[in-house]
């Protein structure tokens, strides 16, 4: 099964200050469209602070711990589009943040077409300059269909 990306889930040329406001706002959309509790973004910056969620070069994948997995009522993926980066530790910049809700195991898909578009250095530079939404739900749609 699938997990459908929203238009509304892609928050373009944001600036947060810090990787934790990065979060909260990733966590603050899922909370607000009824996908996970305030207990699952509580997990989302628990996981952050203690472990970090960056995956590869100028991209992050936020997510809540395994203590919380019960506060998921629907999956849900959230990209944060961060154009003048935002420090993740470790002296690791992050441009991009999918943010990730799982319900049961249909996270692994997502997971699983998201990583075949991060090994495509062109797919995740596209996704770090567009100025359209869609461009990113048109990538990951068919990367994860």
């Amino acid at each position: 099964m699938s997990i459908p990306i929203d238009a509304n889930h892609i928050l373009l040329g944001r600036h947060p200050a810090t990787r934790e406001d990065a979060v909260r706002t990733i966590g603050e959309l899922m909370v607000g469209a009824g996908e996970v509790t305030r207990g699952y973004l509580d997990g989302m910056l628990e996981k952050e602070a203690r472990h970090g969620t960056w995956i590869t070069e100028g991209v992050a994948l936020p997510h809540g711990t395994n203590e919380v997995k019960a506060e998921v009522r629907r999956s849900s993926v959230v990209v944060l589009q961060m154009p003048k980066g935002v420090d993740w530790g470790n002296g690791r910049t992050v441009y991009l943040a999918f943010g990730l809700a799982g319900k049961g195991n249909e996270h692994l898909h997502l997971l699983a077409g998201l990583a075949a578009v991060l090994e495509k250095r062109e797919l995740v530079e596209r996704m770090t300059r567009t100025t359209d939404a869609r461009d990113i739900v048109a990538i990951l749609s068919e990367a994860c269909a």
